[in-house]
């Protein structure tokens, strides 16, 4: 037997008879419509952080150009201080002891060209009497047999000399060790730029 319907207040009588949708439809298309907001809201969380993080990073790099930007302004500043103090430490070591360089190249040269028939030094003009005492003084230390020439030349710079046996020779020359240490910090420290003379 057929039961009749005694209400009829779920359907829907206009066009197409649709029927009307119950609580369990519209708790299921309110939880599908948060789903989707909630899908919608984590998107656009998830836009802004990687936005955040994108120019956090964009910062972070700008940051460490700059610090090594400054680390090497540092670096050329301290090679500076370093190249100046340098400088004023050897011209006060040359005013105090002017053949001190002539005399490690001395030591060497003598060690090496021990059976050298004879050995001749030059220096500057005002610096011969000084070298040759210390010539005689060394070779005597040293055991050196040969004759010894110390020889005055004005265009040697006080402090600088060349000593030459048979076989060899040596050359102390400031100016050109100035150079090769500048050349040498300018190398390391590309934005030095060497202190004026």
């Amino acid at each position: 037997m057929n039961t009749a319907t005694r209400f009829t207040f779920g359907t829907d009588f206009r066009e197409g008879g649709r029927r009307a949708a119950g609580e369990a439809e519209v708790a299921a298309a309110r939880a599908e419509g948060l789903a989707l907001g909630r899908e919608e809201g984590r998107r656009d969380a998830e836009n802004q952080l990687n936005g955040l993080l994108a120019q956090l990073a964009r910062s972070a790099e700008r940051l460490v150009a700059h610090e090594a930007a400054h680390a090497a302004e540092v670096e050329a500043r301290a090679a500076y201080v370093a190249i100046v103090a340098a400088k004023a430490l050897a011209g006060a070591a040359l005013d105090e002891r002017p053949l001190a360089a002539l005399e490690n190249g001395l030591r060497e040269c003598l060690a090496q060209a021990r059976q050298a028939p004879h050995l001749v030094m030059r220096v500057n003009d005002a610096a011969v009497e000084a070298a040759e005492g210390l010539v005689k003084r060394l070779a005597q230390e040293m055991g050196f047999a040969g004759r010894l020439v110390v020889l005055g030349e004005p265009d040697i710079a006080p402090g600088d000399g060349r000593i030459e046996w048979a076989d060899g020779g040596f050359v102390i020359e400031a100016e050109r060790l100035k150079l090769l240490v500048d050349q040498a910090v300018a190398t390391a420290f590309p934005g030095f730029r060497p202190p004026a003379q």
